[in-house]
């Protein structure tokens, strides 16, 4: 079973990460019986991108491991996805990889990146004169915690700059990046993880 971790990150805040090893056809059919099953099918009907169809088909899985079938996925205005139940949630994914992050009651944020997603090219677009980045590691660090702010703030539709990161604390591996939105004056932990090849950032309000 690819669904590798299923975790209480925080009070009311469970996380859960899909390694994508399975075919589409095998997803779907771990989803038989799922009332949101005919409406992910029309969903990924429209789109041509493969790896796509699978990520969005894992995320869909994730859901209904975490909290059952019948829960159905949508998304307001701005993108922001919510759940039926009126849970929070949020969601991220990358080729072989989705990630889940829901909570009753408190707001929720996630993404995860490869760690050799090459964002040293881009660096100048969202690293700050006032931040500190040397390395391929630090520079992806800070863009995942800026994705995951931006979702946090999604009704604030943050610009890159917008958003501070003004530490990285941690062993490497797992830690906090600590963060501000400067619109807001707003500070706010970002945990991360580190592991099989990916980075993990996510964080819980």
């Amino acid at each position: 079973m690819p669904l590798i971790k299923i975790k209480d990150v925080a009070p009311d805040a469970k996380l859960g990460i899909w390694r994508i090893d399975e075919s589409l056809e095998d997803l779907l059919n771990g989803l038989n019986g799922d009332a949101s099953l005919d409406a992910l099918q029309g969903e990924i009907a429209g789109i041509s991108s493969p790896q796509r169809r699978l990520e969005i088909t894992a995320v869909r899985s994730t859901i209904a491991r975490l909290l059952g079938n019948g829960v159905t996925l949508s998304h307001n205005a701005d993108g922001k996805p919510y759940l039926c139940n009126g849970m929070n949630i949020s969601i991220s994914h990358t080729k072989g990889y989705a990630a889940v992050i829901i909570s009753g009651g408190k707001r929720v944020s996630i993404d995860i990146e490869r760690i050799d997603r090459n964002v040293k090219r881009v660096a100048a677009k969202f690293i700050r004169a006032d931040e500190r980045a040397s390395t391929q590691l630090d520079m992806l660090l800070h863009w995942c915690a800026k994705e995951t702010i931006y979702k946090l703030y999604s009704e604030d539709h943050l610009a890159l700059h917008d958003m501070r990161v003004s530490a990285i604390s941690g062993d490497g591996h797992a830690g906090i990046i600590h963060t501000e939105n400067a619109r807001r004056g707003e500070t706010s932990g970002v945990f991360y993880r580190i592991f099989d090849g990916m980075v993990l950032t996510f964080a819980v309000l």
